[in-house]
């Protein structure tokens, strides 16, 4: 139970650290609308990559934008991997 909790926490304190890093980088992301940005509109989008859903209606529009989601995407999968492996042991 232990685990399940160390990763409700990480993937939390993931969302919220690349949050402000899409807020840092906010002239690197663009939105269909051309409405300005708040800080929950980057929470949303760190959320729905570390969900796994990927659909926001914020996109990268830079090689440093696109590089930061990769990054998030990659740990979201490395840590779902280390957990499924944890759980069969």
């Amino acid at each position: 139970m232990r685990i399940v909790i160390k990763t409700f926490i990480f993937h939390i304190i993931c969302i919220l650290i690349f949050a402000v890093y899409y807020y840092y980088l906010k002239d690197h992301f663009q939105r269909h609308e051309k409405e300005d940005f708040t800080f929950i509109d980057y929470i949303l989008l760190a959320t729905t990559i570390q969900a796994g859903v990927g659909i926001s209606d914020i996109y990268p529009i830079s090689f440093y934008g696109k590089m930061t989601m990769i990054i998030q995407q990659l740990m979201m999968i490395m840590t779902h991997i280390f957990t499924l492996y944890t759980f069969n042991l």
